[in-house]
């Protein structure tokens, strides 16, 4: 069969070529351009604040969340907390993309492995080159992150809750400097990767990040490949040495490493034209074709899912009651301003500032998540939800007590948002005590939170809290 040509690839370097039309440059603008995007979303989350009325998180952009919600949403149609129906759908088109057009998702969009390869080029003009040696033992280190991948999928999967949300470096980057006391070991780990980035080309992608896995499998499936000819190659082996993985060239003809992010520069580098090409389906695909294809798979996937109204970045405004009809506390999320507190549970705006003990400069549109911060004060969202539940059952001292005081029994880290299998693992009370003591029927999914079932039941949080209360004080 005779080969189609598409953009044939020619010499990186041939004369007259006009310097827009750079390979590199090509590749490097659309990373910019997704980098500048979700930057974009990040300032305008920590601008605005989160919820229906505020700006999408960057974890609504993250096609790992859907991976970790995956479970979840096959077994009950729900989203894990944090996790939108976007972050599924940019899931679902990062998996075909990654079938028909390899690892291009790794080389190309991922904002955080580009902030990665930038940081490597700042590296080799400080140290004057990047560390980057070959050998059996580096490429061993680089099946560390399927590890990670199993153990986070796993552990996720097992306590409906995201497990790597407070270690994830591309989280801790994309709050730009906030949530420190939310994300510390993010930002540790953020620190120490982008410093091991100025010297290491790429270092969180080739060894510990659990999406570069995920698609690192897929792509070798993928229908796009690098492809070497023999005739014109004079074995330089350039190609390698170029490589920030060091891929074999010279031993075949098609590349199909799960290590390849496609990101082409073996073929800028070659000094030959032609002898490597990126080819797919018998088509040869230059910088801009293939570019091109990336983005429009892309962008066809996220429109079709628009016109549906699938799409969703941004959690829907909840009810205020339980299933019964009650006024639930539970319900509060810290992107929810005291007004819309005030508005939803009936309270007068000036008895929730006394009773959370919060100064009249405070303004009632504020989010709870942002008044610490913009009012440099000592409080804690989650603490509303008792300092609410107090009002409501018209305990004004209590209510004063749960805004600055703390459970001596340790069970205020008991919250609805978790699970009857997460509540067991943090507080270290045994799940099957558990589930006997608050008479757990068998239909219920441990995995599930249990502000979705507990009211059904007849129970509150705080039955949770005095029943992981009494195992710590040995009323067994």
């Amino acid at each position: 069969m005779p080969l189609i040509q598409l953009n044939p690839i020619q010499h990186p370097h041939p004369p007259g070529n006009p310097w827009f039309r750079s390979p590199r440059l090509i590749r490097h603008g659309v990373m910019l351009f997704f980098f500048l995007f979700l930057l974009h979303v990040a300032y305008e989350h920590q601008l605005r604040g989160g919820g229906p009325k505020g700006a999408p998180s960057i974890e609504a952009y993250c096609p790992f969340g859907g991976i970790e919600n995956l479970y979840q949403f096959v077994t009950t149609g729900g989203f894990i907390r944090h996790i939108e129906p976007s972050a599924m759908i940019l899931m679902a088109a990062l998996l075909l993309l990654s079938v028909v057009l390899s690892r291009g998702f790794c080389g190309w969009i991922c904002p955080f492995g580009s902030l990665q390869e930038w940081l490597g080029l700042l590296g080799r003009r400080i140290f004057g080159r990047s560390y980057n040696p070959p050998g059996v033992w580096v490429r061993r280190l680089s099946y560390l992150k399927y590890l990670i991948l199993l153990v986070i999928v796993a552990l996720t999967w097992h306590l409906g809750t995201l497990v790597f949300r407070p270690y994830d470096p591309f989280l801790a980057f994309f709050h730009l400097g906030a949530g420190f006391s939310e994300l510390p070991y993010a930002y540790a780990i953020l620190g120490a990767v982008l410093l091991a980035s100025l010297k290491y080309e790429r270092f969180f992608c080739r060894y510990a990040c659990p999406l570069g896995a995920v698609i690192g499998l897929l792509g070798k499936f993928g229908l796009t490949r690098i492809t070497r000819s023999d005739e014109g190659c004079r074995g330089c082996n350039l190609c390698q040495k170029k490589c920030f993985t060091h891929i074999e060239f010279l031993s075949a003809n098609t590349i199909n490493d799960a290590e390849c992010n496609h990101c082409l520069d073996c073929v800028v580098h070659c000094p030959k034209p032609n002898v490597l090409t990126l080819r797919g389906l018998n088509i040869h695909l230059s910088h801009g074709a293939y570019a091109g294809l990336l983005i429009a798979g892309l962008a066809a996937m996220i429109g079709v899912s628009q016109a549906t109204a699938y799409w969703r970045t941004k959690p829907a405004m909840v009810a205020f009651t339980d299933a019964a009809g009650r006024l639930d506390p539970e319900q509060l999320r810290g992107w929810m301003s005291l007004q819309d507190i005030s508005d939803g549970y009936g309270i007068p705006l000036g008895r929730l500032y006394s009773a959370a003990q919060l100064p009249p400069q405070v303004a009632a549109g504020t989010h709870l998540n942002q008044i610490a911060r913009n009012y440099k004060l000592e409080f804690e969202p989650d603490r509303m939800r008792d300092v609410v539940r107090a009002i409501l059952a018209h305990n004004e001292p209590t209510a004063a007590k749960a805004a600055g005081g703390k459970d001596h029994d340790g069970s205020e880290e008991v919250k609805g948002f978790m699970s009857l299998r997460e509540i067991a693992s943090t507080t270290n009370v045994p799940e099957q005590w558990l589930t006997k003591r608050l008479h757990v029927p068998a239909g219920i999914d441990p995995k599930q939170p249990v502000r979705e079932w507990m009211h059904r039941q007849g129970k509150s949080i705080q039955d949770v809290r005095t029943s992981v209360a009494d195992y710590r004080a040995g009323r067994r």
